[in-house]
């Protein structure tokens, strides 16, 4: 069972607050807010306090505490309708978001973050900790993070700028950007689409690109030091860099060092072209 499945029986004696208003939250709360489609925008400040406003009047919001947990979701009869809502809350709170059809706007969060969603675009911006996001069909934007990022989207395009942590970052029928990276550890994969990556290369960092069927363009600083590993079935290989292939074998796989080759780039694609770039 999993934990939301685990709330979602006790709802029943869990104490109600209608929407539109404002509840105290204590540290070691979450908020959860499932099964909502719409536009909803959350978004820290500086009090420790949940602030639901529902800015149309023909879906309101229910708030429910169980326990630790705040379920912030659609109310009574109107759980189907479409809502238009803005959250407000403390930024050290973690927040886990189930979105059916959703258009989601997530500033400040200091938490852990957590969303998926069925179709929908998300939008995080200013995010202090972990984030996980997963869509089936909607775009994913991630800017501005200083922790871990996990981002995904079966059918759109994920774009993620200046992120400091460890990035993993998957489409399945859409493009991959990465831009203004400063990550020790990156994985990109797509299906069909092209990944763009740009950013800093550091010492003992990991940096893994495969792709199925589209272009690989990496933009990377003229001092790189890293061991490259490029893998292509059909397709071609440039280079701003002077590459010395050391080893070859067949199905076009080979490998080179830059600099003093202290970090590790991987890329592999089927069917499309691979760039290795000098960073402007």
């Amino acid at each position: 069972m999993t934990p939301l499945a685990g709330f979602a029986l006790v709802l029943a004696v869990a104490s109600t607050v209608q929407a539109d208003t404002t509840l105290a939250v204590n540290r070691g709360d979450r908020v959860v807010l499932e099964g909502v489609s719409g536009v909803v925008a959350i978004t820290a400040w500086d009090r420790n306090e949940l602030e639901v406003r529902s800015a149309t009047g023909n879906a309101p919001l229910a708030v429910r505490r169980t326990g630790a947990t705040l379920q912030v979701e659609p109310d009574g009869a109107r759980r189907r309708r479409s809502l238009d809502a803005v959250i407000r809350v403390p930024a050290w709170i973690d927040v886990e978001v189930g979105g059916s059809a959703l258009d989601l706007n997530v500033t400040g969060i200091d938490g852990a973050l957590r969303v998926a969603n069925v179709s929908g675009d998300v939008q995080i911006r200013d995010a202090g900790g972990a984030v996980d996001v997963r869509s089936i069909r909607g775009e994913v934007v991630v800017v501005d993070a200083r922790g871990a990022v996990r981002a995904s989207s079966q059918a759109d395009d994920v774009t993620l700028r200046r992120v400091v942590g460890s990035v993993e970052a998957h489409s399945g029928d859409g493009d991959i950007i990465l831009d203004q990276l400063e990550s020790m550890s990156v994985r990109a994969e797509a299906q069909d689409g092209d990944i763009v990556f740009s950013g800093s290369i550091g010492n003992g960092g990991e940096y893994r690109f495969y792709l199925h069927d589209g272009d690989v363009l990496l933009e990377v600083p003229a001092d790189v030091s890293a061991r490259v590993h490029v893998s292509t079935f059909d397709g071609e290989f440039t280079s701003d860099f002077p590459v010395r292939v050391e080893s070859f074998s067949a199905g076009r796989q080979f490998d080179f060092v830059l600099g003093r080759g202290s970090a590790l780039i991987d890329i592999e694609v089927f069917d499309g072209e691979i760039r290795l770039a000098r960073r402007p």
